[in-house]
């Protein structure tokens, strides 16, 4: 509809490079007053999560909101991902689900056996994207899943590009991971959103700033609706 407006919100820091205190305390932290990056463990997580906790506040034009990040960290749902990142992630649903959001619809694409993230173990390998929609404001969240096996490394880690959508991409991540599960989509999804806010982390960042550009792109590349969306 002309009047959904699609953001595109920023990377979320990897959760792989910090350690306890975990996640999802931080990011309490950081949308708090007295958030103090000092207390984070290392200095490189200290200055990514301060400028990713504004960055979605700006974008969000929420001051206090990080529901975008929490449904970012939320998507690592997979086995895959492993027993620490689907802990944080129970802990991120259980966040958008206080306030206000409930999940509207999971896009999922199989692709087949890969080896987990740590090259360990081999792991079924499933692409995802999760919908929130919070039904008192019409806000929703399109949170794309993030690398959590070796073939999505190998696609991230590609060089090789391709056009696509009337854009130049980098192959790999358009073919491979947004195309099939944007395939998934259609506008119909979205009819009940007044603002779109799509986020990931990591592979899932990429994937979700692809989708904010095309889904303003006023050639309608994706076919959803000749309607500009703002």
């Amino acid at each position: 509809p002309a009047s959904l407006r699609v953001i595109a919100a920023s990377d979320v820091p990897s959760v792989r490079d910090v350690q306890p205190p975990t996640c999802t305390s931080m990011l309490r932290r950081a949308a708090s007053r007295g958030f103090d990056a000092s207390t984070l463990p290392r200095a490189a997580a200290q200055a990514t999560l301060l400028q990713a906790s504004r960055g979605f506040a700006a974008a969000a034009s929420e001051p206090k909101d990080l529901s975008a990040a929490w449904a970012s960290l939320a998507a690592y749902d997979s086995k895959a991902a492993g027993a620490f990142l689907n802990g944080e992630a129970a802990k991120a649903k259980a966040e958008l689900g206080a306030a206000g959001y409930a999940l509207a619809r999971e896009y999922v694409v199989d692709h087949g056996k890969s080896l987990n993230f740590d090259g360990t173990v081999e792991v079924d390998s499933f692409d995802a994207a999760n919908l929130w929609l919070r039904e008192a404001d019409g806000r929703a969240i399109l949170a794309f899943r993030g690398s959590d096996t070796q073939k999505n490394l190998a696609n991230v880690r590609s060089t090789e590009t391709c056009s696509m959508y009337g854009h130049r991409l980098q192959a790999a991540v358009a073919e491979g991971e947004f195309a099939p599960l944007v395939a998934l989509m259609s506008a119909g999804d979205f009819s009940g959103c007044r603002v779109l806010a799509v986020t990931g982390h990591s592979l899932g960042g990429g994937c979700a700033s692809m989708l904010a550009v095309l889904m303003n792109d006023k050639s309608d590349p994706l076919g959803f609706g000749e309607a500009p969306i703002n």
